[in-house]
């Protein structure tokens, strides 16, 4: 993949010099015919401008354009791109059957950032789940979601809650709240949707977003969590969810001293 991104990103530099010399000589072309000073320093100015106009697009545009190339490749190349990360996949499994699990794990991240289906994602997963998870591992989440429910997936989503929230966002929050009934039926579902809904405590946006999945799980909260909670429904000061979250303050907080100081 970074072989692919680095060719398209050449072909787009390649292109920019070009863009460049060609406004060069139509510069240079300009000058030489040129009859007076006045329409020299004109031919100047404007190249000049022109020239930092186009140094400015260029320098906006590379990102979209580098996009566009890459796309360009991807068409003119699918089959071979197709054979190419076949045999790639069944080196991923050569290298997980003799036992290189985080090189195994690479490969298919490699792979999966060219090919998005629910098979590849799965492996990867199931993959990470014989890892002891930790902060400092280069995880994600987002580009492992699938179109359809699946166990292996929630219950990755729930250790990542656990130890990088930083990780669930909104496509993360939609996924659970539209199989919520399903992850309910787990045997750690409800466990899971709490620190999914302890992950949403960490923004004011994302309470804003999704109020009714924090009133539901609010209970199971951590004190860390739910005191943070608290603060943000004091302020709404309405709603279901500042009312859940008052009695459950009332039940279980009301004399904490971290509480009596917000």
């Amino acid at each position: 993949m970074q072989s692919v991104e680095k060719k398209a990103a050449g072909i787009v530099r390649r292109d920019h010099w070009l863009t460049g010399l060609v406004w060069l000589l139509l510069s240079l072309i300009g000058l030489l015919f040129s009859s007076s000073s006045l329409q020299t320093v004109l031919v100047i100015a404007a190249g000049a401008a022109v020239a930092a106009l186009l140094w400015t697009l260029q320098k906006r545009l590379t990102p979209a354009l580098r996009r566009m190339q890459l796309q360009k490749m991807f068409q003119q190349y699918r089959y071979e791109l197709a054979s190419g990360l076949a045999i790639d996949h069944q080196a991923a499994i050569r290298v997980f059957q003799e036992g290189d699990k985080p090189r195994t794990y690479e490969m298919l991240r490699e792979i999966g950032s060219l090919v998005h289906n629910d098979q590849l994602k799965l492996e990867q997963i199931m993959l990470l789940q014989t890892f002891q998870l930790r902060k400092d591992m280069d995880l994600m989440i987002e580009p492992l979601l699938m179109d359809s429910f699946n166990t292996d997936l929630v219950s990755y989503i729930g250790e990542i809650a656990k130890i990088r929230r930083d990780l669930i966002k909104e496509n993360t929050f939609r996924y659970v709240l539209l199989h919520e009934m399903r992850i309910l039926s787990m045997p750690s579902g409800e466990a899971i949707l709490a620190a999914v809904a302890g992950a949403a405590v960490r923004k004011d946006r994302y309470m804003t977003m999704y109020p009714y999945l924090l009133t539901r799980y609010a209970r199971f909260l951590p004190k860390d969590r739910f005191l943070r909670l608290f603060k943000y429904a004091k302020s709404a000061r309405s709603g279901p969810l500042y009312d859940e979250v008052m009695r459950i303050y009332e039940e279980k907080y009301k004399w904490e001293p971290d509480f009596q100081n917000t």
